[in-house]
């Protein structure tokens, strides 16, 4: 039987902050909404190969590169201020539906909220700023610590290091597979944000799958009960 859960740990990026203002804008370079998930994992795959042969480079710095390389590839122009608008909307995210719900459920349950981002700490916590979630979480933690990359095994390390609690009572949640995954390979459980996504059978499994962040909220609880 899983261990009580006390510690909820958040991706930030797509699992609790919406991209669709990044989707809208990629198209003022001329680019169709639905290339942002290619640009997404075309960034996520240089963070990765940088991380492995130990040259990881800022996140923001990696996905400006890999706006260039998608540009190249589908032949299409853009000047600075058009890709730096692009860049720029990531500051623009709204909360996801629910996360401010989600979060009040896990915070009156006693749990402890941290947020663990491949952004910078500083970006992260204007959006929490941004949507009234601050004041909901304890830590906010970046890969920029560690010099890592998630899914790097010390890139979740710092969550056990801020809150002095064992893995298995931390709950990494993300709409992100490979997140997951990393997670599960250092002993947290995991809670997978569906949204309708397929998740990979090759990944290491999630121990909860819900719809949205209030569905996990609420399953979450249960287990921590």
């Amino acid at each position: 039987m899983s261990e009580p859960i006390e510690v909820a740990v958040f991706d930030i990026i797509e699992t609790v902050f919406s991209l669709e203002p990044v989707r809208r804008a990629i198209a003022t370079c001329g680019l169709d909404g639905r290339d942002l998930e290619t640009w997404f994992a075309f960034g996520l795959r240089d963070a990765f190969a940088l991380d492995v042969t130990h040259r990881a480079k800022p996140f923001p710095d990696i996905l400006a590169d890999a706006l260039d390389e998608l540009l190249c590839i589908r032949r299409v122009g853009a000047n600075q201020a058009e890709k730096d608008a692009v860049l720029a909307a990531f500051s623009q995210m709204p909360a996801q539906p629910g996360a401010g719900e989600c979060f009040d459920i896990l915070r009156d349950a006693g749990i402890r909220i941290v947020a663990l981002s491949n952004g910078p700490a500083e970006r992260t916590r204007a959006l929490l700023e941004g949507a009234d979630l601050d004041g909901h979480v304890s830590d906010i933690l970046s890969v920029e610590a560690v010099g890592r990359f998630k899914p790097h095994e010390s890139v979740y390390r710092q969550a056990f290091e801020a809150t002095g609690r064992a893995p298995g009572a931390h709950c990494m949640i993300a709409c992100h597979a490979w997140d997951l995954h990393g997670a599960k390979c250092v002993d947290m459980q995991t809670a997978f944000v569906e949204r309708g996504q397929h998740y990979p059978a090759v990944m290491e499994p999630a121990d909860i799958i819900g719809d949205e962040l209030i569905d996990v909220a609420r399953m979450i609880v249960d287990r921590a009960g």
